[in-house]
C-alpha cells in the first residue's frame, strides 16, 4: 500500500529543510525596496508550503497578509491565496505584487480588508489547506530597535491594529480569537504555520512562542515542532547589549512555530 505523501519534495531536499535552523533565508532584491515594517520573504513562505502541502492543497490562509509574501508564494506553486489585511497602503501594495507575478494569473487571490478576527464569516469553515502568517510582534515595531539602533517603525494607526494593543495579555487574548477563526476555518490534519519572536522591554522579557503555544493548543492545536529562523546576516551593527552591568542576549532569530489541526 503506497503512503500519502507529506509533500512533492524529493530525498535531497526533504534531507536540507529538515534541518531545525535555517540560516539561508534571503529578502528578494524587490522585497528590500518594499516600504513595510516587517517584510515576511516570499522564500520563506515558499519553503514552507513545499514542507507542509502537497500539489493537491490548494487553498493557502495568511490571516496578517502584510505585504503580500504568503500569497505571493501560494501564486508561485500554483495554488490560491487569501490574505486579510487593515492597512490600504498594504493592501494595494498586494495587489501590485501579484500582479507583476510571472505565475499566470488564473491561479486567483483574495485580499480582504478586515479584521482577521472575524475571518470565519467571510471563509467557509474547513476550506483551508494550510495558513502561514507572521503577525505583529506585539507593539514592538513602535519602540526603537534595541539591538542595532534603528528608529521604530510600524504598521499604522487602526483601532483594530493588534500591533497598538499596550497590554501584553490583551494582545495574547486578540491573537487567541484569530487564531480561533483559523482554527474553524483550516482542514482537518491540515498545518498552521506562525512567526513570532520573543520580546524584551527592559527588565521584562516575554517568550511571545511559548506563550502563543500554549493559547493554540488550548484553542485545539496540536504543538507539531519548532524551526528556528537565524537572520543573524540582517544585523551588521550588533551592540553589547547591557554593557557593562547586566548582561543582555541580541535576539537574531526567530521562531516558526508549527502547529497541526487533528
Amino acid at each position: 500500500m503506497v503512503k500519502k505523501r507529506a509533500n512533492e519534495l524529493d530525498g535531497t531536499a526533504w534531507s536540507r529543510y529538515s534541518i531545525s535552523v535555517w540560516n539561508d533565508i534571503r529578502k528578494s532584491r524587490d522585497e528590500t525596496r518594499l516600504k513595510h515594517p516587517a517584510m515576511f520573504p516570499q522564500m520563506l513562505v515558499t519553503r514552507l508550503l513545499m514542507c507542509f502541502t502537497t500539489e493537491s492543497d490548494k487553498r493557502v490562509l495568511d490571516p496578517f497578509a502584510g505585504s503580500g509574501s504568503a500569497l505571493m508564494a501560494a501564486r508561485e506553486l500554483g495554488k490560491y491565496g487569501i490574505g486579510f489585511e487593515l492597512v490600504d497602503e498594504y493592501i494595494q501594495l498586494t495587489r501590485a505584487r501579484l500582479e507583476q507575478s510571472t505565475r499566470q494569473q488564473e491561479n486567483g487571490y483574495e485580499i480582504h480588508q478586515a479584521d482577521a478576527r472575524n475571518l470565519i464569516t467571510i471563509i467557509e469553515p474547513n476550506s483551508i489547506d494550510c495558513c502561514v502568517t507572521s503577525p505583529p510582534y506585539w507593539d514592538i515595531l513602535s519602540q526603537k530597535r534595541t539591538a542595532d539602533g534603528k528608529q521604530k517603525r510600524d504598521y499604522g494607526n487602526q483601532p483594530e491594529n493588534l500591533g497598538r494593543i499596550n497590554d501584553y495579555e490583551r494582545f495574547l487574548e486578540a491573537l487567541e480569537q484569530v487564531f480561533c477563526n483559523v482554527f474553524q476555518v483550516l482542514k482537518s490534519s491540515r498545518y498552521c504555520i506562525v512567526n513570532v519572536m520573543d520580546i524584551r522591554k527592559k527588565s521584562m522579557f516575554y517568550p511571545l512562542h511559548s506563550d502563543l503555544a500554549q493559547r493554540m493548543q488550548k484553542i485545539g492545536f496540536i504543538f507539531d515542532d519548532i524551526i528556528i529562523w537565524d537572520r543573524r546576516h540582517e544585523y551588521n551593527n550588533l551592540r553589547p547589549l547591557g554593557y557593562p552591568s547586566v548582561f543582555r542576549l541580541n535576539k537574531i532569530h526567530e521562531f516558526l512555530l508549527i502547529f497541526k489541526k487533528p
